[in-house]
């Protein structure tokens, strides 16, 4: 496969074209969960009037996610690119290149499986006019509704995660790894560009680094179901996880994380929508 990034539309095709919204799907090893998602990404979709882009990343996947995909998304109209890049390296950083390689004025990344549904996206819109630069998703706010719950062993080391990123990395938020945040297009794409962990803690370093650099950031209560079939390994992710929060102190003690958002002209328009 190969590292350079190709866009293909099932309509026509405008590379010129302003786009309002990016959509970015992390994909490993996705082929039985896939298409309901790209199913419910297509019908919501198709309410909207704004110019839109759907970013999947395919982060070495071993098996036909990526063309099932694909598949669906062809003769949809949609405006999509696939980013591959041959080997697993792992969700932070199909993220990171998804993120910084997105077009849109607001950038939205969602997991594969769709736990948080995507019409939860039409609350965010509103605390963006509120001058807020990134709306994120939590499941442990009050409002939050947890349709079905992880395995309690899972459950309960993201809280333990959580309570160690607000410890140890000052991220002040409620949920860490919820996997459904938007953000104004070019803070995404200057927060992941100075990313620098690529394990399950690369949530904590994003928002440590917009926390550091007086982003606005806002929680939000989501509707949440979750699907069986999660690619964390928990010994292994947790002692890496922490070894990653600690690496974040060091980061930013080195200041790395200190380069400033150079285009200052982000938008803050409202994104048209229908009713």
């Amino acid at each position: 496969m190969s590292n350079v990034p190709h866009e293909r539309a099932g309509g026509k095709e405008n590379q010129n074209q302003m786009i309002q919204l990016s959509i970015v799907v992390p994909i490993y090893n996705e082929e039985k969960r896939i298409n309901p998602t790209i199913q419910k990404l297509l019908a919501y979709l198709a309410k909207q009037s704004y110019s839109r882009e759907i970013v999947l990343v395919d982060d070495g996947s071993l098996d036909r996610g990526i063309e099932v995909a694909t598949k669906e998304l062809e003769g949809s109209g949609e405006i999509y690119r696939v980013i591959s890049y041959g080997e697993n390296r792992g969700k932070g950083y199909a993220l990171m290149r998804g993120m910084t390689e997105s077009k849109g004025d607001y950038v939205l990344f969602t997991d594969a499986d769709l736990s948080t549904p995507i019409e939860e996206l039409d609350q965010m819109w509103h605390w963006f006019e509120q001058g807020f630069d990134i709306v994120q998703g939590s499941r442990k706010m009050p409002g939050a509704k947890v349709e079905l719950h992880q395995p309690w062993l899972r459950e309960n080391m993201g809280k333990v995660f959580t309570a160690l990123s607000n410890l140890l990395v000052e991220v002040k938020v409620s949920d860490v790894t919820c996997g459904f945040k938007c953000y104004r297009g070019a803070v995404a794409r200057h927060l992941y560009g100075l990313q620098r962990i690529y394990d399950w803690s690369f949530d904590a370093e994003v928002i440590h680094i917009a926390r550091h650099q007086n982003f606005q950031l806002k929680e939000v209560p989501v509707r949440w179901h979750d699907e069986r079939g999660t690619k964390v390994h928990l010994v292994r992710d947790t002692i890496r996880s922490l070894q990653g929060l600690l690496n974040i102190r060091l980061n930013n003690w080195r200041g790395l994380y200190n380069a400033p958002l150079n285009n200052q002209a982000y938008p803050i328009e409202q994104v048209t929508r229908k009713s």
